[in-house]
């Protein structure tokens, strides 16, 4: 290989990327590396490792919760076939608007789609099939030790935050060590964990709007579809699993990438991050301020607000933090490998990893020249990151072409249109 790049192939303008070879973090590309095709062949793992121990340990865990599920769902379809029916479509559409927003923040670039498959089967299937057992042994231990009035208000609070923050959790571990490689920055351990939770989500809101309908005081099964998707979708689906297991993952994700602190301290990290996550849940789950909000629909939703606006500005917290580094991460690799400006301009450089920065203009571009402008700068932005993405692992060559002959295509195409404006 030859030498580092020269500073002149860094975009300007950037203090938190040096240019040269004194790139400051545990992802820094070697000194030696270069920007020429095939100098930096490094590839990533599938996620089909038949051997490797976690490879077969989530699939025989996913396939018990699979057939699990099916049985519930199969019990609530025979008493209430209305509700089941129409809870599962409900439910099917609210994970499509939760993807959605992962893709238009660019989320769902981080890894292939299997990672998100996987991970939204593991909270959906595997965390839901350990925790449910686990959560009534939790109870029944505390009913015989205390006494079943203290469970009957206190047990969602003891046992959920244990148990389901746990295991979902571990499915997180799990997938990362499946393919070990495919998990560059926090972000990609975090976009697995915000998954993780929206699986869990939606299967506990399924099973809650089954068993709703089961033992409603009056003869209807649409209605308790309606009232569960308000409550625990609309009221509560911003601050529920996916924000908690969010919450888990950085800290995972501090103990994997920080390697320069201390091993106590990284463990620390992630001892801090699974704590945060119990703290929320069993805060959210616990009776707590109940007594101070009136006992009707709109007190009901004051209550979920009050205790959920925390969990989201946590959860807030975290993704930027998150972003941030994934930031100079992208940064860090497009100065050494894609230094062509008809590729990636210097303010297009300085937005990687910053989503709502690069929405903002996608929306400014489509008020002054139109949908066809706003579809055609997504389609440049998405391009740019995977061929920033792509280079990393591959480096420049056969892998990145058809990226880079997509930019040039989209960027002239918009130039085009700019003109005509």
């Amino acid at each position: 290989m030859t030498s580092a790049p020269s500073a002149a192939l860094t975009h300007p303008g950037a203090p938190d990327v040096p240019a040269g070879p004194a790139l400051p973090d545990r992802r820094a590309l070697p000194a030696d590396a270069d920007a020429r095709p095939g100098a930096w062949p490094i590839g990533t793992d599938s996620f089909f490792q038949p051997r490797r121990a976690a490879f077969w340990l989530l699939v025989v865990l996913l396939a018990n919760g699979a057939v699990y599920i099916a049985q519930l769902y199969w019990i609530g379809l025979r008493a209430v076939p209305i509700t089941a029916l129409l809870g599962l479509a409900v439910w099917a559409l609210y994970t499509v608007a939760f993807v959605y927003l992962f893709r238009v923040l660019e989320l769902l670039e981080q890894l292939p789609t299997a990672a998100f498959v996987l991970a939204f089967a593991w909270g959906g299937l595997g965390a839901v099939y350990l925790s449910a057992p686990a959560n009534l042994a939790i109870q029944s231990l505390a009913a015989k030790l205390v006494s079943p009035d203290f469970v009957a208000v206190w047990g969602p609070a003891l046992a959920g935050p244990i148990t389901e923050e746990f295991f979902k959790l571990a499915g997180v571990m799990l997938i990362v060590l499946v393919a070990r490689n495919q998990f560059p920055t926090e972000l990609s351990v975090l976009v697995v964990g915000a998954m993780v939770g929206l699986g869990f989500q939606v299967v506990e809101n399924l099973s809650y709007t089954v068993r709703a309908a089961i033992s409603f005081p009056i003869e209807n099964q649409w209605l308790p579809v309606l009232l569960n998707l308000v409550t625990r979708g609309l009221l509560g689906g911003l601050w529920s699993h996916a924000a908690y297991t969010t919450v888990a993952s950085f800290g995972l994700a501090c103990a994997m990438f920080q390697t320069g602190r201390p091993r106590v301290l990284r463990v620390a990290m992630a001892v801090a991050g699974f704590a945060a996550a119990w703290a929320m849940h069993f805060a959210w789950n616990s009776p707590w301020l109940e007594d101070r909000f009136p006992d009707t629909r709109w007190g009901l939703a004051a209550l979920l607000v009050v205790k959920g606006l925390p969990v989201a500005v946590a959860a807030a917290l975290v993704w930027r933090a998150a972003l941030r580094d994934e930031g100079r991460h992208l940064q860090a690799l497009a100065a050494y490998l894609v230094p062509e400006r008809e590729l990636l301009s210097d303010d297009e450089w300085m937005r990687l990893g910053s989503p709502l920065e690069r929405l903002r203009v996608r929306r400014e571009i489509g008020r002054r020249h139109g949908r066809k402008a706003r579809r055609l700068k997504a389609r440049l932005q998405r391009e740019q990151l995977r061929l920033v993405m792509k280079a990393g692992v591959y480096g420049r060559g056969a892998r990145t072409e058809r990226h880079e002959l997509a930019i040039r295509r989209a960027r002239a195409r918009l130039d085009g249109l700019s003109a005509a404006a």
